[in-house]
């Protein structure tokens, strides 16, 4: 390899590993905010999955060889990182410390996130989060849940206004049904 061919393949690398990112703070920094908000809280972790644009990548081929995945396939092609984490709550005395906004919600917002859903169960506390790409697509998700036994947290990243509108495509009764229009 020539030498100024290494200094474009690093740049290139680079800018591969910044494309798609829509900041926001990590899986981790939420539990951590978590934590340092509830200072008794305390979390063990269960599992983490990443699954980045190389292990996509690796799913979106398999399923290429898979016959009859097309639906499948449509949505999952649209996704382009996943991490997932839960943690077993060791310790969590009062949920009420919650109610004002939350460190990793202001990390989120300043980085163009918005709530779209927030909700305040008397054992649990979920807000799910939405980021919009430049053209105004649906281009990241964020879920936070958490309750007496269980944090779970989970990131999407890619085309998710495309990956939902072929998941409702291919089951338009279905998706119907559950969000109680159809009959």
């Amino acid at each position: 390899m020539s030498r100024p061919t290494v200094p474009f393949l690093i740049v290139l690398a680079l800018g591969a590993l910044a494309a798609g990112c829509s900041g926001g703070p990590s899986i981790d920094t939420v539990r951590w905010e978590i934590e340092r908000r509830i200072p008794e809280a305390r979390f063990e972790p269960e599992e983490h999955i990443r699954l980045g644009r190389i292990s996509m990548g690796l799913i979106h081929g398999i399923l290429r060889m898979v016959p009859d995945a097309e639906e499948g396939r449509q949505i999952v092609n649209e996704v382009h990182r996943v991490e997932v984490a839960t943690y077993r709550v060791k310790s969590l005395p009062n949920l009420d410390r919650m109610e004002k906004e939350t460190g990793f919600e202001r990390d989120l917002a300043r980085a163009g996130w918005t709530v779209a859903v927030r909700t305040r169960e008397a054992d649990g506390r979920t807000w799910i989060f939405l980021h919009n790409g430049e053209n105004g697509a649906v281009s990241n998700l964020f879920v936070v849940s958490l309750d007496k036994s269980e944090l779970t947290l989970v990131r999407l990243d890619g085309h998710l206004d495309r990956a939902f509108a072929a998941a409702v495509a291919e089951h338009p009764q279905k998706m119907a049904k559950q969000i109680g229009a159809g009959g």
